[in-house]
């Protein structure tokens, strides 16, 4: 057998055919006339010096050789079909690679994506999750969203909006169980958040004084991230504590309560990085003056 490079008309042509396991088909598919399908098959047999097909009584089927030779050849074509199409997506289109802490990411900006791309059409995001520390590096992350602790300190930082904690609650929940004051609260089971766990005793220490303090709060399930807890409530399973930015519109449509209409201003926010590398980007400024517009009234 001949070591060097098959010619690609002809491997694509195998690869459409052996699918089909018609040449006809095949050339619908590609366009050409069926001759020219057969001749490109002829060229990679010769050239492979094996039989890639059989003609059968109940039509075409591949040799042994042919379905030897298919599964690594369907591979590679879709390598280089997916390797073109990113690379003229990314000629086209101005793509931000982003990494969003996952909150944010579910509850906010995914259901105002389509905002964006009014907007902004041409922009493109391509998001990744995570609460880690951002390290960036030229080339991987373009900007990223993280909560922590409000500072004017942090380095590339913009604050996008100081965070302030809604108890809510399903409605189904609320009208079995009314909360009219305060105290009411703590006869429901409270939505911890792990990885903040200290913030239900500041909220009822803020919200209640000394007036809880006969009466021990039920702490139920945790939840390592808001939208973890936000599910949980849609759910009934108790008052959690979210960001009121991340439930306005279920707030002002009724899917869900804050039942006294308290809120808790934490002492964390929601920063924008931007690696100084990127300090210049157009689009990392259009993108920055979308999130700040949207987030204003908040």
């Amino acid at each position: 057998m001949r070591s060097h490079f098959p010619p690609l008309n002809a491997v694509k042509t195998f690869e459409v055919a052996a699918r089909k396991l018609s040449f006809s088909k095949a050339a619908d598919e590609l366009c050409v006339t069926q001759g020219a399908v057969s001749k490109q098959i002829q060229t990679l047999e010769k050239h492979l010096e094996v039989s890639l097909f059989k003609r059968t009584a109940t039509g075409l089927e591949l040799t042994e050789e042919g379905r030897q030779y298919l599964p690594a050849i369907a591979e590679a074509m879709n390598l280089i079909q997916g390797a073109t199409s990113l690379l003229q997506q990314q000629r086209h289109q101005r793509t931000l690679n982003i990494s969003l802490s996952p909150s944010f990411s579910n509850l906010w900006l995914i259901p105002r994506l389509a905002m964006l791309q009014s907007a902004h059409p041409d922009i493109h995001l391509a998001v990744a999750s995570s609460d880690e520390t951002v390290r960036f590096t030229e080339g991987t992350i373009d900007a990223a969203i993280r909560c922590l602790p409000l500072s004017p300190n942090y380095e590339n930082s913009t604050l996008l909006v100081a965070e302030q904690l809604l108890p809510i609650i399903h409605p189904s929940r609320l009208a079995a169980q009314p909360i009219e004051q305060p105290e009411d609260l703590l006869h429901h089971p409270l939505l911890l958040h792990i990885t903040r766990p200290q913030i239900w005793t500041a909220f009822l220490n803020n919200v209640l004084g000394n007036e809880h303090r006969g009466q021990a709060p039920h702490y139920s399930t945790g939840f390592e991230h808001f939208y973890m807890s936000y599910e949980a409530i849609r759910q009934g399973q108790g008052i959690g504590l979210l960001p009121h930015f991340m439930v306005e519109r279920e707030l002002a449509e009724g899917e869900l309560v804050n039942p006294l209409g308290i809120r808790y201003t934490s002492g964390y926010g929601f920063y924008l990085q931007i690696p100084a590398f990127n300090a210049q980007s157009s689009r990392i400024y259009q993108f920055k003056q979308w999130l700040e517009e949207q987030l204003r009234a908040a």
